[in-house]
């Protein structure tokens, strides 16, 4: 039923992969940097793409990797090895600009502090830190909150789109969830990242409580939005995500949806959905697949990956059955769905850490095409305006 190369990403996403001293050798050789950056636990891995363009993130910590038979090795190529079964892969780098400098208020940062690229996205972060405390992500156990320079959000992108190593054909404005009295300034930084950016934006954020926005949104130039359910099993999510339990509810979360489905369309709304026995039962997972696909928004499949420095640092990751069993279930929910809708992201390269494969189809876009919406009236009479510059 899988290929071998969907078999692969199954198992390293529930196992991860060992990496050989030649390949970590010729890694640093050809690039002249780390393999990753090690940031976040589902995307802390090795950047790998198949032949037939599977891309794989592959977690190579060694709390995370005791039991994988899979190996990265090299011998003039690279290549991933498991027991009998060797499969040519292609790598990605961490991009060149990763290595340099910005300074904010006298101090000196380095640039992935605004933005870092994983395979062909940019992700810029406006918030360092988070005003929401989520068990499994380790943004406010790690960073503490402040606004980052919008002139400087900008010239990150500017840098991933010419970057010599890996160079990012979009971006997502992601990060830290504001505190309220910040929202105001968030809208300033996706209109003035949406009207300046020289690549097409999307942004993730939390639902709004103004049901119109999604319409701002794509008025100002934004491309799609993912507003992530995370946890659907409400008991789960008090315990899990609290902050966001709290605020808005789940009904309200799926309206919002609903709504920018309207505003954006099919296959520009997509949704990520925590999925393990950690996290919550499997029948709830595949609800909020059933309850995502009829509103015609993108389910995206994310296995739970332990980050160590969290609260969930010990519980265990989702398994290889578990994956396989989401994602038979939930294709045939999307399929069965009337909605038009497929499992997310729609881009090839950002299916890394998701379950989600290309299917020959034109509903997914490979490394080297735009997924953009053609015509539509973007509003011209809100141009953001940078405020002065204030340092504490």
């Amino acid at each position: 039923m899988f290929t071998d190369e969907q078999e692969l990403k199954f198992y390293v996403l529930a196992h991860g992969i060992k990496i050989d001293p030649a390949a970590e050798a010729a890694w640093h050789e050809q690039f002249a940097g780390p393999i990753s950056l090690g940031e976040y636990a589902s995307t802390s891995g090795a950047c790998l793409y198949t032949q037939a363009g599977t891309y794989i993130n592959a977690p190579f910590v060694e709390s995370f990797t005791q039991s994988t038979e899979a190996r990265l090795v090299f011998d003039g190529n690279f290549a991933v090895v498991k027991g009998n079964l060797t499969i040519p892969v292609s790598v990605i780098p961490v991009p060149a600009y990763h290595q340099q400098t910005y300074v904010d208020c006298e101090k000196e940062y380095p640039y992935t502090n605004l933005g870092v690229t994983h395979t062909d996205r940019c992700r810029i972060s406006p918030i360092e830190g988070c005003a929401w405390v989520c068990k499994f992500c380790d943004m406010p156990f790690e960073k503490r909150y402040r606004r980052k320079p919008m002139d400087q959000l900008l010239k990150v992108i500017e840098l991933a789109k010419d970057d010599k190593l890996s160079p990012a054909r979009h971006v997502l404005i992601s990060g830290g969830t504001p505190k309220a009295y910040d929202e105001p300034w968030v809208d300033e930084v996706y209109a003035y990242i949406a009207e300046h950016s020289p690549i097409p934006v999307d942004v993730m954020m939390p639902a709004r409580k103004d049901m119109t926005y999604p319409v701002w949104l794509r008025s100002v130039g934004v491309n799609m939005v993912s507003i992530n359910i995370e946890v659907f099993d409400v008991e789960r999510a008090k315990r899990i995500i609290p902050s966001k339990a709290r605020h808005l509810g789940l009904n309200h979360y799926l309206d919002y949806i609903e709504a920018s489905v309207s505003a954006f369309g099919v296959g520009f709304v997509q949704s990520l959905v925590v999925f393990g026995q950690a996290i919550e039962p499997i029948e709830s997972t595949l609800a909020a697949v059933k309850a995502l696909a009829k509103r015609g928004c993108m389910p995206v499949l994310s296995a739970f990956r332990p980050d160590f420095t969290t609260p969930m640092g010990k519980e265990p990751p989702a398994t290889m059955e578990e994956i396989k069993h989401v994602y038979i279930e939930a294709m045939d929910i999307c399929e069965n769905s009337g909605s038009g809708v497929k499992l997310g992201p729609r881009c090839m390269a950002c299916q890394h850490n998701t379950i989600t494969f290309p299917d020959g189809s034109d509903f997914y876009v490979g490394p080297h095409e735009s997924l953009t919406h053609l015509g539509g009236t973007v509003r011209q009479d809100n141009h953001a305006v940078l405020p002065d510059k204030k340092c504490a």
